[in-house]
């Protein structure tokens, strides 16, 4: 049992600890907005002619960031603010409140896990108090507390964290106290995997970090589970985790989703096992100098020996799984940190279409190391105080100084850019959020040596178009790179603004039939890709440049392709307000009427009745103007 003194220094330890890490973070508060927080905030106020709480709850219904729209998260950005364009800072700010919150919940669970594993008082404290300090300060956590939109990251933690608590302690109130043991498994559980799951998809793993835990450290420890446990453990764990192999098994055998990549799923599964290494090589051994949060430039590996250090980590890969079961009973430590690390990439590391790296996804897996370790040395604590407490001081130190010098350089968002770039300079990534910067805050323009993409071909046409320097020649060109290389979704912006650019007026050079041209000829290349995200910003600047042009026919045409691809009731309203405004009274009223393709699921549905206002507005002023 912890006495009373023991208690007044964890908790003592644990206050100076959140202290510290919050000053840590703080330089990071002068950060900027990159990469994926403009598409996820930049819907915040879309929806001006509505209410407040219309638009609220519309922000929550558009996300699009992964097929629940992430709800929670969502709704936690537009308590920071309302409205858009804004500020960073306070974005910023909560980010780094909830990592310390979080922190607390890690000393929570490693406390009462400690506790179950039957641990003396002191080793319990020294568990949980190292466990959250190597955690809380880790390097590899900066990205994920001060890239804003992985706030997602950080609240799916925060309900994972909760239900592991719930989890464990209604495992021990099983043995004294039945309905309540169930109580805090069935619901305190259950409840928070429903949150985690709707702040980001991958909450679900929450259930094969249970099964990690249960099968690999509880049970060969002997630790016996009370009588029914069973029962809320297959029906309530196993099942979903027999769901979530089944899914991936399904993604796996139906290989979507890779056209907009420039990577195979074969190729993308081969190069995981190196990253992967990479991952345990920066939570083992963290050093200065690999701050970047673009890593799309990684070597991708096109066979088990190109390049030959693949056929190497998939070996590793088998045999740290082989070590893993095999040693089960006689090291379960070892068994629990390297399968709790896996579980934790079961998602984001294999089948999915997603990018390759990004160190946020590290936020809880590396747990199981930093656990598994500390549990070690509490075991030997009286055994090698010393060593163990100038070690431990040695470490946290060097953790809290490299994650010093990654916020300061988060704080300073043009010089962080720029050494990304020197760090990946093939990185389509980094390009992008220069380019963006610079743009945004009026930067001088530090020339940058950078791979040909078709980012940065568009990217430069539109400075071209600004300088009055662009060609038609450019153009052919820029559709000459985009047929040999992957279309990246971040082209879509680059887009916008030359399109938004030329119909303002600014690219004189280029009449109306070049621009068409080069378009149309990229419409061709994106439909052989199967780049529907794409082709669905092709689709829509096609119809304004047929505007602009007073062609309604093909106005009309690139309209409906564009809300075909990606139903939208904005797009909805430019339909019918085209029609309208070409005289077609009645064609724009049919228009309004049809909402079939806003209505295919539930969410769908709650959109279309909020958006009704505006749709139900712009038939009144139809039928007024008919009479």
């Amino acid at each position: 049992m912890i006495t009373n003194k023991q208690t007044i220094y964890a908790i003592t330890l644990l206050a100076l600890l959140l202290v510290v890490a919050f000053f840590i973070y703080l330089p990071g508060v002068q950060g900027a907005f990159i990469f994926d927080d403009i598409p996820n905030l930049s819907p915040i106020g879309k929806y001006t002619e509505l209410s407040s709480w219309s638009n609220f709850w519309l922000y929550l219904l558009e996300g699009d960031s992964g097929p629940t729209g992430r709800p929670i998260s969502l709704a936690s950005f537009y308590l920071n603010d309302n409205a858009w364009p804004s500020s960073p800072e306070g974005f910023i700010y909560t980010n780094i409140l909830i990592h310390l919150l979080n922190g607390l919940l890690v000393y929570w669970f490693v406390l009462k896990l400690a506790k179950t594993l039957h641990l003396s008082s002191l080793q319990q404290t020294v568990v949980a108090i190292l466990s959250t300090s190597l955690w809380l300060l880790h390097p590899m956590n900066t990205t994920t507390v001060l890239y804003i939109v992985q706030r997602m990251t950080e609240l799916s933690a925060i309900f994972m964290l909760s239900a592991l608590i719930f989890y464990l302690t209604g495992r021990e109130a099983l043995f004294q106290h039945p309905k309540k043991g169930f109580l805090l498994l069935f619901l305190g559980v259950g409840s928070s995997l429903i949150l985690a799951i709707l702040s980001k998809e991958n909450g679900i793993l929450l259930v094969t970090y249970i099964l990690v835990i249960e099968y690999f450290l509880l049970r060969p420890l002997q630790k016996t589970p009370p009588t029914y446990f069973n029962y809320w453990l297959h029906s309530s764990v196993s099942l979903p985790f027999l769901f979530v192999v089944l899914y991936l098994f399904d993604r796996a055998w139906s290989g979507g989703g890779f056209e907009i990549r420039n990577f195979t799923l074969y190729e993308r599964l081969l190069t995981e096992t190196r990253i992967l290494f990479d991952y345990l090589h920066h939570i083992l051994l963290p050093s200065i100098g690999s701050s970047s949060l673009f890593h799309d430039d990684y070597i991708i590996s096109h066979s088990l020996f190109d390049p030959i250090s693949t056929v190497f980590s998939l070996v590793g890969i088998f045999i740290l799984f082989f070590i893993s079961i095999t040693v089960r009973k006689k090291y379960p430590l070892v068994s629990f940190a390297i399968l709790w690390f896996f579980s934790g990439h079961l998602l984001e590391s294999t089948v999915l279409s997603l990018e390759l790296y990004f160190e946020h996804r590290n936020y809880l897996p590396m747990l199981g190391f930093l656990i598994s370790i500390s549990i070690w040395l509490a075991i030997n604590i009286e055994k090698y105080k010393k060593s163990i407490v100038l070690i431990s001081i040695l470490v946290l130190s060097l953790f809290s100084f490299l994650t010093y010098q990654n916020t300061v350089l988060w704080g300073k968002p043009f010089e962080m850019i720029v050494n990304w770039h020197n760090e990946h300079p093939n990185s389509i990534r980094t390009q992008e959020a220069y380019h963006f910067f610079i743009k945004n805050n009026k930067q001088k323009v530090t020339k940058l040596s950078a791979k040909t993409t078709p980012y940065s071909v568009i990217w430069n046409l539109n400075q071209a178009c600004m300088k009055q320097t662009i060609t038609n020649k450019m153009l052919l060109s820029a559709n000459n790179v985009i047929k040999e290389k992957a279309i990246h979704p971040v082209t879509a912006n680059a887009l916008r603004d030359l399109m938004s650019h030329w119909l303002g007026g600014a690219c004189h050079n280029i009449k109306s039939k070049d621009m068409e041209s080069f378009l149309i000829t990229m419409m061709e290349i994106t439909n052989k890709k199967k780049s529907n995200h794409y082709a669905h910003h092709l689709h829509y600047w096609l119809s304004e440049l047929y505007r602009a042009k007073g062609d309604l026919n093909n106005t009309m045409i690139h309209l409906e392709r564009a809300y075909s691809l990606r139903p939208d009731s904005q797009l909805l309203l430019i339909q019918a307000s085209t029609l309208y405004s070409a005289g077609l009274k009645k064609d724009a009223l049919k228009r309004l009427n049809d909402t079939r393709l806003l209505k295919t699921s539930i969410r769908k549905r709650i959109i279309l009745s909020l958006v009704k206002p505006q749709i139900n507005k712009l038939k009144t002023i139809i039928k007024n103007n008919s009479k």
